[in-house]
């Protein structure tokens, strides 16, 4: 019986791909299935099509975009999310699997290494802007979808990952699970080498856009937090970019209303779910040629 499915989305990259692939071939126990959706770039050049499902998504354009698809496609209770470039270790799954018998947890993070960095990062967080920040193992709101374990009836239940919340769609799902009463857990034995510098902290223009949607469409958290954002804590906290640009549009930049109210989840469901009343898993897994590619449009 599957335990785990682990979604690598690649855009446009087959070496970093690669590179998660003969990591995971060489590290993962025989109860987990692989899912690799992609941007249609991909051909198998080393025909691994029966050890390994890739899933093509032509209209996909980013990473979430290919987890917002993929996720649906996996066949076990728990789904595990990787960049294309990261790399694990034997037994990296020890430790979160336990876990998920508490009903309450919703999701686990993992201890993410980036490179030039000694320390661990822990998922991420909203700090008092909204702005999607680094965690530590004791001040984490959920796992960054670059190194994340989600329930997946927890998933089922939000609707999956909102695309229009681009990067920050970990974060969103994270403050809907917190909203909800449940619990995401931090895994310090499981190591996930990222292999690739951290630019979680590093603050944008774009990224200010997200943090003001991302403000919008969870009001009541915030407000419940105790957090706010007037024009001079936006302008001190872009002061550190480095940028004019950045600086002018955390005054000016608009929250985007119509991505704030996309598809909102029914609360009351996740909390079902949590409460271990919800459907823990679907009883009949979707059946597919694991050999033959699959075209889905991009949520």
């Amino acid at each position: 019986m599957l335990k785990v499915s682990i979604v690598i989305p690649s855009v446009n990259n087959a070496r970093r791909l690669e590179t998660t692939l003969v990591s995971l071939l060489e590290n993962r126990p025989s109860d987990c299935e692989i899912v690799v959706p992609h941007c249609g770039y991909y051909d198998d050049p080393y025909d691994i099509a029966d050890e390994v499902r890739f899933v093509e998504v032509p209209a996909a354009r980013t990473e979430m975009e290919l987890l917002a698809v993929a996720w649906s496609m996996c066949r076990a209770p728990v789904v595990h999310t990787l960049a294309a470039g990261a790399t694990v270790e034997a037994g990296w799954l020890d430790s979160v699997l336990p876990k998920f018998d508490r009903a309450e947890v919703g999701a686990v993070v993992p201890a993410t290494l980036f490179a030039e960095q000694d320390q661990p990062i822990f998922g991420v967080q909203a700090d008092a802007m909204g702005v999607r920040a680094a965690g530590t193992a004791s001040e984490t709101q959920g796992p960054m979808w670059q190194a994340a374990f989600y329930r997946y009836s927890l998933l089922e239940a939000l609707g999956g990952f909102c695309t229009r919340l681009e990067e920050y769609a970990d974060l969103d799902v994270a403050l809907w699970v917190a909203q909800a009463g449940g619990v995401c857990q931090v895994a310090q034995d499981c190591r996930i080498e990222m292999n690739d510098p951290c630019d979680v902290n590093q603050v944008t223009t774009q990224r200010i856009r997200l943090a003001k949607t991302l403000q919008m469409r969870h009001q009541n958290w915030f407000a419940a937090q105790g957090k706010s954002s007037g024009k001079l804590g936006w302008l001190s906290r872009s002061v550190g970019s480095g940028s004019l640009s950045t600086m002018m549009s955390a005054l000016t930049a608009k929250a985007d209303t119509s991505a704030a109210q996309h598809r909102l989840p029914n609360l009351d469901e996740v909390r079902a779910v949590i409460a271990g009343q919800g459907q823990t898993f679907r009883f009949q897994p979707r059946q597919e040629d694991q050999h033959t590619q699959l075209h889905r449009h991009a949520a």
